[in-house]
C-alpha cells in the first residue's frame, strides 16, 4: 500500500503547483460547463441555444456579465454565471471569440437574396461593424426568435438603432432576415 501511496504524493505535489498556475489550456477548463449547451467549438446546431465561436470578445463578455449580475434573464445562464468575476468572464469572452466561426451547413433559404439585401440594409452597419454587438450570420433561428420575442415584451433591451430597422420591416421581411442569417453556416455564401 506503501509502494501506490508514495509515488501518489510525489505527483501531486508536482502536478498541483503547474494546475494551479494556469496554462494554454485554462480558458478552454474553464469554458468545460458551457460545452454541454454551446457546443465543443463554440458551434451549435439549430436550436435555441446560440453559438459563440467567433463573437466578439467585447459583447460576449458584456453579455456573460449582464447574466450575472441579473440585468439579462436566462433560463440557465444567471445560475450559471453566479460566482464568476470579471477576469474569469473575460477568459471566457476571449477564448469563444477566438473560436472560428465554422460552416455547419450550406444555406437553404429560398429567399437568400432577399435576405441578404434586408440584412445590408438594416443589420450590417451594426452587427458587423459595432464589437459590442453580436455577429449573427448562421446564428440558430430559433435562438433570434427567442431574443427578439424578449426584446418584444421588454426582457431584453433593444438598442434605438434596432428597434428603428426592425420597425421599417414589412410583412414577412424579417422572416426573410432570419431566413437568410440562419442560412449563413459557411461564409461563402455569406459574404
Amino acid at each position: 500500500m506503501r509502494v501506490v501511496i508514495g509515488p501518489l504524493l510525489i505527483g501531486l505535489v508536482l502536478v498541483v503547483p503547474s494546475l494551479q498556475a494556469g496554462g494554454r489550456g485554462e480558458s478552454f477548463m474553464l469554458s468545460n460547463g458551457c460545452i454541454n449547451c454551446h457546443g465543443f467549438e463554440g458551434q451549435r446546431t439549430p436550436g435555441a441555444i446560440p453559438s459563440l465561436a467567433g463573437q466578439s470578445e467585447a459583447y460576449l463578455f458584456k453579455t456573460l456579465t449582464a447574466y450575472r449580475d441579473g440585468k439579462l434573464k436566462g433560463t440557465i445562464m444567471n445560475r450559471a454565471m453566479e460566482g464568476y468575476d470579471d477576469p474569469t468572464l473575460r477568459q471566457f469572452a476571449e477564448y469563444y471569440s477566438r473560436l472560428p466561426k465554422g460552416a455547419l451547413q450550406p444555406g437553404v433559404s429560398p429567399a437568400h437574396q432577399q435576405g441578404e439585401r434586408l440584412y445590408t440594409q438594416h443589420c450590417s452597419s451594426c452587427h458587423e461593424q459595432q464589437a459590442d454587438t453580436p455577429y449573427v450570420k448562421g446564428q440558430n433561428l430559433e435562438y433570434m426568435q427567442g431574443v427578439l420575442k424578449d426584446m418584444a415584451v421588454g426582457q431584453r433591451t433593444m438598442p434605438e438603432e434596432m428597434a428603428s430597422a426592425m420597425s421599417a420591416l414589412k410583412d414577412g421581411e424579417l422572416q426573410q432576415l432570419l431566413g437568410y442569417l440562419q442560412g449563413c453556416k459557411q461564409e461563402a455564401l455569406c459574404r
